[in-house]
This record gives C-alpha cells, sequence and structure tokens, in this order.
C-alpha cells in the first residue's frame, strides 16, 4: 500500500474515505492484519446483527456516547462488507450508495414523484402499505412462487419473522380483511390448544401455541403494532415488578416460609398499584 493511502487512515477531515482506507490498510495482504485478511462475507455476517442489536439497545437507553459508539460499529461492519465485495462481486462501495438512493427514490413516490409545489398529503399507514407494494413490485415474486418467501430473513426472530412472512402472504390477499376476525382466530387457537392441553397431547400442545402466537402476531400487524416491541414493553414492565416485589419482601424480611402464593400474589398488587402511580 503507497503511503498517501496509509494517510488517509489518520487524517480526521475525510470522513468515509478514513474509514474505506482504513479497512484497506487492515486487509492489505502484506502488512494487513492476518485476522481481517482472512474474513469473508459469511464469517463476519453475525457482527452485522450482533452490532445492531447493541445499536438498539443503546438508543433504548436514550445514551448519546453509546449510541455514537454502536453506530460506528455498525458503519464499520458495513464497510468492511462493502470492502470484501468490492473484490469479490465487482461492485463499489459508491455503487451502493447510488442503488440504496436510486431504490428510496423509487419507494417514496409521494415525496419526488410529485410536481413541484404540489406535494402529495399521504398518511404514514398509506406510506407503509405502499412501501410493501412497491417492494413486491421489485422483486417481481409472483413469477417465481417455489422462492416466493425467499426474501424474508431466517436469521429473524420468531416474532419478525412471522410478520415478514404475514406481509409478504398478504400481497397476493392472503390476508384478513378486518381485526375482528383475527380476534376470533385468537379465540379459536386459544380453544384448540386448551383442548390439546386436556388431553395432554404434547405435539398438538406445541402446534397449537405457535398457531397462537403466529395470529397473534397478525392482530399485532393489522393494528399497526410491532410485535417485538409490545413484547419487550411486557418484559421490561414484568422485570419492573419483580425488582419492587423482591424490595418489598427484602423490607419486610419475609422468609420463605412466609412467601405463600397469597403472600406473593399480595406483594404483586401492591407493587402493580406503586408502578401505576409512580407513571401517573
Amino acid at each position: 500500500m503507497d503511503k498517501s493511502k496509509s494517510d488517509k487512515v489518520y487524517n480526521r477531515d475525510i470522513g468515509m474515505q478514513r474509514l474505506e482506507s482504513l479497512i484497506e490498510r487492515l486487509r492489505d495482504p502484506k502488512n494487513g492484519c492476518p485476522w481481517d485478511i482472512e474474513q469473508d462475507s459469511k464469517s463476519i455476517a453475525h457482527y452485522c446483527v450482533e452490532e445492531a442489536h447493541e445499536l438498539q439497545h443503546a438508543i433504548s437507553l436514550d445514551k448519546p456516547d453509546a449510541i455514537k459508539s454502536e453506530l460506528g460499529d455498525l458503519l464499520f461492519q458495513i464497510a468492511f462488507h462493502c470492502n470484501i465485495a468490492e473484490k469479490q462481486y465487482g461492485f463499489s462501495f459508491d455503487d451502493i450508495i447510488q442503488d440504496v438512493c436510486d431504490k428510496m427514490i423509487f419507494r417514496h413516490p409521494h415525496v419526488f414523484n410529485v410536481k413541484r409545489g404540489k406535494g402529495k398529503s399521504i398518511s404514514s399507514r398509506e406510506v407503509r402499505d405502499n412501501w410493501e407494494k412497491i417492494k413486491s413490485f421489485e422483486k417481481n415474486s409472483f413469477q417465481d412462487p417455489i422462492n416466493f418467501f425467499e426474501d424474508v430473513p431466517l436469521s429473524l426472530s420468531a416474532l419478525s419473522h412471522a410478520m415478514k412472512v404475514q406481509k409478504k402472504a398478504s400481497q397476493l390477499k392472503f390476508d384478513w380483511t378486518n381485526s375482528e376476525g383475527i380476534l376470533e382466530k385468537i379465540n379459536e387457537e386459544a380453544k384448540e390448544l386448551l383442548c390439546a392441553f386436556e388431553a395432554n397431547e404434547e405435539i398438538a400442545i406445541e402446534e397449537e401455541f405457535g398457531d397462537l402466537l403466529f395470529s397473534l402476531v397478525n392482530l399485532a400487524r393489522t393494528l399497526g403494532l410491532d410485535p417485538e416491541k409490545s413484547l419487550g414493553i411486557s418484559i421490561n414492565k414484568f422485570k419492573k415488578r419483580v425488582v419492587e416485589s423482591i424490595k418489598i419482601i427484602a423490607s419486610e424480611k419475609v422468609s420463605e416460609e412466609q412467601l405463600t402464593d397469597k403472600k406473593l400474589q399480595k406483594i404483586w398488587e401492591q407493587v402493580k398499584e406503586l408502578l401505576k402511580k409512580n407513571d401517573a
């Protein structure tokens, strides 16, 4: 690597060029890092997922320094993938940028494809619905039914995977016309789960439980909710209640023998009221 390129690694004034030069230096066959040189897209793919989760966590904590740091870590992974892709597939970092810009312009016709001064009024819900229609048009999946769900990542969590599959199926009208129909389906699945439980059929219990979850995700989608976010809220609420319950148990010096189901339920209700007042 020539000296001019290497110097860019230390130049704080050139932004993305500095990052690209840094990765070039790390992956230089002669003078780079042995580990970085050995990597390919598959070997580092999981790091993008990990960094995205860490960014999401930093955002949830609302810590600016952590958000800045995690954004940097995620950006580094993306730039690293770009470097590998350029050498393996021949498209450059600039090609990637132009491609995503063209895609975003195409997917926002309400912003870019309107006459100057005559912007179209559109709701967030309409934007979301149009987004899925435009994506399906881009991929033209209807011509290849066998691979219809191919673009839905298998690495997603089960809840997110279910949501993506349902959205995809809705492009072919495999969908409910209203939320009331889904609520009826949820009641139906709950009854089937109860029947399987009463019959002590393990395989059926697992299957019916999955059907119930799938229907709940469907309801979340039609209500415009993110099931992952909703579950996260409930998890955090449960954690708070457990922590506050532990505090009460400790302050009242309740022994293990005294901590009966009835006592625990009483503490639980006490905590619910306490937290409700704090949130008011």
